[in-house]
């Protein structure tokens, strides 16, 4: 899917918002600026939760005012994969409260067998979108995309 701009990659993380269930784990994938970020804010506001933002340093937010939690994780400063439960993913991964998203996914391998992974790019002045699901419930969710 072509994102447009930085609009129209809120407007498909608010899709997305709209049928989560709870417990779901998406893995965000891209390189720098492509709109990860972007695509969890629309994805937490539609959900309630609030203004998101990059938990680059932080290395995870947590957002629980909405219709189900965001656990927000990032990984891009993590180097080694001892460094991972410092970030207690494994805490909130299947949490039928909400749902753990990780930015920079495909660094370590951190989201159960059955999740959704979303790939942003960029071309041609605007963002590519492909999402791809692992699993019974990921796939489900790649096809809302």
């Amino acid at each position: 899917m072509i994102l447009a701009d930085e609009a129209a990659t809120r407007v498909a993380g608010a899709r997305l918002a709209a049928v989560l269930q709870g417990g779901e784990a998406i893995a965000l994938v891209g390189e720098l600026g492509a709109g990860k970020t972007t695509f969890v804010a629309g994805l937490v506001a539609a959900l309630g939760g609030g203004a998101a933002q990059s938990p680059t340093f932080a290395l995870i937010h947590e957002y629980p005012g909405g219709r189900l939690v965001v656990w927000h994780a990032d990984l891009y400063r993590i180097e080694k994969e001892r460094e991972l439960p410092e970030l207690e993913l494994d805490d909130v991964i299947g949490d039928p409260r909400g749902v753990v998203i990780v930015e920079w996914a495909d660094r370590f391998d951190v989201l159960p067998a059955d999740h959704l992974r979303i790939e942003l790019s960029h071309v041609d002045g605007s963002r590519e979108l492909v999402a791809t699901g692992t699993g019974p419930r990921g796939q489900a969710l790649a096809a809302t995309l």
